[in-house]
């Protein structure tokens, strides 16, 4: 009987481990903190004061089942599980990584020049993103003004300025980007890519650090179309315009 528990058990790890992630519900432009109804108050990367502009997110939590104790196990039941689990999470990962791996090979697909040269497109995408964002969070654009067009370094300091005027402050901490994709060329000197990112996204008071918006210890999902030209000044590639989207 007790063998019956312990297969059950494992399949439930396995759906667990092997179940595709869900997407999320997002909207907004470079934004953050969710207010009533799951709207958020603003918008920093496309007008407003947050991250998370008009988005709407949602989490999924797993419940916790207890289990009565039906006996101890023997030394042949825990082989059998540490290798069944151990099996499990290698399948994972593995998938997982084919996963990744066909999605890269579809992106490639749609993008001109070498695969060299895509890899590196790809390298230089993920520097901007990420030398934007941290210039976001630190309140310091002159940090990534090489990687923004004129046109979206003046809307960001719009709002920051904005922001500041109001006595709030957005926060975007722990930022993971989770997936490229839906790659566009537009002309040979322009070209826009889906963003899938998630990260800690909120707004506080300035004056008393109070949370005005947004959750600081539960991770919010966005995603966005960044668009992107190439500067012949600089001589590199430069965000553009973001576009939110949503997933409903």
């Amino acid at each position: 009987m007790k063998k019956h528990y312990v297969i059950i058990f494992l399949l439930i790890l396995f759906f667990l481990f092997t179940l595709p992630i869900q997407g999320f519900a997002v909207a907004g432009g470079h934004s953050g903190g969710s207010t009533g109804n799951g709207r958020s108050s603003g918008g920093s990367f496309s007008g407003g004061h947050t991250f998370n502009d008009y988005s709407n997110s949602y989490h999924r939590g797993w419940r916790s089942q207890r289990y009565g104790n039906y006996g101890s196990y023997n030394l042949e039941d825990e082989l059998f599980m540490g290798i069944s689990l151990g099996g499990m999470v290698f399948f994972s990962i593995f998938r997982r990584k084919k996963g990744q791996g066909t999605k890269i090979n579809e992106l490639y697909d749609y993008m001109p020049g070498t695969k060299s040269e895509k890899k590196k497109k790809i390298s230089e995408i993920q520097r901007i993103f990420f030398a934007i964002q941290t210039a976001w969070e630190e309140e310091k654009l002159e940090k990534a003004k090489s990687y923004y067009s004129d046109k979206l370094l003046m809307e960001h300091q719009q709002i920051l300025h904005q922001n500041k005027n109001t006595g709030v402050r957005n926060h975007t901490k722990k930022i993971i980007l989770q997936q490229l994709g839906n790659y566009r060329q537009i002309r040979e000197d322009s070209f826009s890519i889906r963003i899938d990112f998630s990260c800690y996204d909120y707004v506080v008071d300035r004056v008393n650090k109070q949370i005005v918006s947004g959750y600081k210890h539960k991770r919010q999902h966005f995603s966005q179309v960044w668009y992107f030209n190439y500067s012949e000044k600089e001589e590199k590639w430069q965000a553009d315009f973001i576009q939110p989207l949503s997933l409903e």
